[in-house]
């Protein structure tokens, strides 16, 4: 009952804030004229009589148009006002559902008012959508920590609600080294901004010497916070995710409390060739999370409302010959089944440096959705990005260690990016299966939502420095980067399963022809050309098919994105 409350008191005071804002915003437009007013009577000398009758006009027209406006303000604050009493006078009535609805409107129009304070007046009448592109920071300040972190959604008539896993519970002041710029890691400094500015138990500070805990992303910020400034061995988190299996120089082993690697193993082409160079001190691996961005219920389709069979997003450069390989088979398999309509290549040629709404409106479109990890380390966001979208996912085999593992044909299925036919043979079967598809794809979808969130990463986070920092490293953790390091449970394989801890798997040791992750040696070597026609082919192809799947998605994210919601009010 108490949360009831709490949610339903956030809701009238978002409507009271959102009044206020459009009234102030009014009344400094209306004060900013009457400057302007001013300054057309300071410069009307007698030298300038003959225009006299020009500047009385125009004081007439702006007396007039300040009234209208002021009149408007008013007005607007007071239907705010108005619609704020009647939701007082229908509380009483709600039910949980209901009540969770209202919240839900309550903090969109939180987060826009968050937005019309923080833009720029003269940005006000032309909100572009490159602001999100530019600041990774897109949660909203004004929200109540840890306040309504479940998701709820519908899919193939079934109605989830997802709480995300949070086992640290220990209020903890915590410093997040500014990055340089927003460029340098956007979409990673995205994701931990956001699990910072969510989790509960996290106690900003803008000092770093009062902080518990200090959180320093290498990519985004060249130079190391110092040890005068605050940053020592029992406080400081380093968060690399560089794509170098290697630590970072510049990061000294005895500087830090906890250092987490993205970059956790060495690959050629795909195969699996031993670990990087590594610090024996506290020195663990590292995944990406979900955005609650990539995730939208009103958006999510069902089975049946997929238009699109496979998408497989990946670019085919000679850079990336393993991504090249998997976008040449589905490309081939969608060339030798008519009857399977997709996309093999990119959905679009926007920059990764954003939340780009047809990229994840195809996914949400598709039945399926492959990815495949870069082909030289591991880690990417594009797997991510598709566990979020409710498809099927199809992902290569992943040696890097995760919390809350994915489990091949629990939660997506896992392929050998060498063996194409088996690949092929996959995506017919779960084509010509779709109830047994629909079972992993939601399965895949509550795990990703529950365990791999970026306020659940955070948390995870938080629970391995403290198990660190803890005397004797005794706590009721679980899943922590100390525990999953070498654990090979914790990866994502099919058979034979390489044991990621045998001191024989050594990159400075191990010959990559001997392919210890392939089971088949790869014949197809692509051309240059081949790329070319990759692209070519996926131009061709993808806009028609793009615009009939993604209409359904769009259109049941503009009808339902606040009606839905109204709807369960009185």
């Amino acid at each position: 009952m108490a949360s009831f409350f709490r949610r339903l008191a956030l809701g009238l005071v978002a409507l009271l804030i959102i009044a206020t804002i459009v009234t102030h915003l009014m009344y400094q437009e209306v004060v900013e004229k009457h400057e302007n007013l001013s300054k057309l009577f300071v410069d009307t000398t007698p030298q300038k009589e003959t225009s006299h009758h020009t500047v009385a006009t125009s004081a007439l027209d702006w007396a007039k148009a300040m009234r209208r406006e002021r009149d408007e303000a008013v007005r607007t604050n007071q239907r705010l006002r108005e619609d704020l009493q009647e939701k007082a006078k229908i509380a009483t009535t709600l039910g949980q559902e209901q009540a969770n609805a209202l919240f839900e409107l309550a903090e969109e129009a939180i987060v826009e008012a968050n937005e019309i304070i923080n833009t720029p007046r003269e940005s006000l009448k032309m909100k572009s959508i490159q602001d999100e592109k530019l600041l990774p920071r897109t949660t909203s300040k004004m929200r109540s920590r840890g306040e309504n972190l479940t998701k709820c959604y519908t899919i193939d008539d079934i109605h989830e609600c997802v709480q995300p896993e949070l086992q640290f519970l220990t209020p903890t002041k915590v410093y997040l080294v500014e990055p340089d710029s927003a460029k340098a890691g956007w979409r990673f400094q995205h994701l931990i901004y956001q699990g910072f500015d969510l989790h509960p138990k996290i106690e900003p500070t803008q000092i770093m010497s009062q902080a518990d805990l200090i959180l320093y992303m290498p990519v985004s910020t060249a130079i190391p916070p110092l040890a005068s400034h605050g940053a020592t061995a029992t406080n400081l988190i380093v968060l690399d995710e560089a794509d170098s299996p290697y630590f970072n120089v510049k990061i000294s082993e005895t500087s830090y409390l906890i250092y987490l690697k993205r970059s956790w193993v060495s690959k050629k082409d795909g195969v699996y060739t031993g670990i990087g160079k590594r610090y024996e001190r506290n020195y663990f691996p590292m995944a990406y999370s979900v955005s609650d961005k990539y995730f939208d219920p009103f958006r999510t389709l069902s089975g049946s409302q997929r238009k699109l069979d496979i998408v497989c997003s990946n670019r085919p450069t000679e850079r990336q010959p393993t991504r090249a390989r998997i976008v040449h088979w589905v490309g081939d398999f969608l060339d030798s089944h008519e009857k399977y309509h997709g996309i093999a290549g990119e959905v679009n040629a926007a920059g990764r440096r954003g939340i780009n709404e047809l990229y994840f409106a195809a996914m949400r479109s598709s039945k399926i959705v492959v990815t495949a990890n870069p082909s030289h380390w591991e880690g990417d966001f594009r797997f991510f990005e598709a566990v979020a979208s409710g498809a099927l996912v199809f992902v290569d085999e992943m040696y890097t260690p995760h919390p809350h593992p994915f489990i091949h044909k629990r939660h997506l299925i896992v392929y050998d990016n060498s063996d194409q036919d088996t690949f092929q043979n996959l995506l017919k079967y779960y084509l010509e299966h779709p109830e047994e598809a629909r079972i992993i794809a939601r399965a895949g979808l509550r795990h990703a939502l529950r365990y791999h969130r970026a306020v659940s990463r955070m948390d995870w986070i938080l629970r391995s420095a403290h198990e660190i920092a803890t005397p004797q490293g005794v706590t009721a953790y679980t899943h922590t980067a100390r525990s999953i390091a070498y654990d090979v449970n914790a990866t994502t394989q099919v058979k034979p399963i390489i044991d990621i801890k045998s001191p024989a798997i050594n990159v400075h040791h191990i010959n990559p022809s001997i392919n210890l992750g392939r089971r088949y040696h790869v014949t197809l070597q692509l051309q240059p050309e081949d790329y070319q026609r990759l692209v070519q082919r996926n131009k061709e192809s993808r806009a028609n098919v793009l615009l009939e799947a993604t209409t359904a998605a769009s259109h049941r994210g503009r009808s339902s994105t606040s009606s839905e919601r109204r709807k369960m009010l009185p």
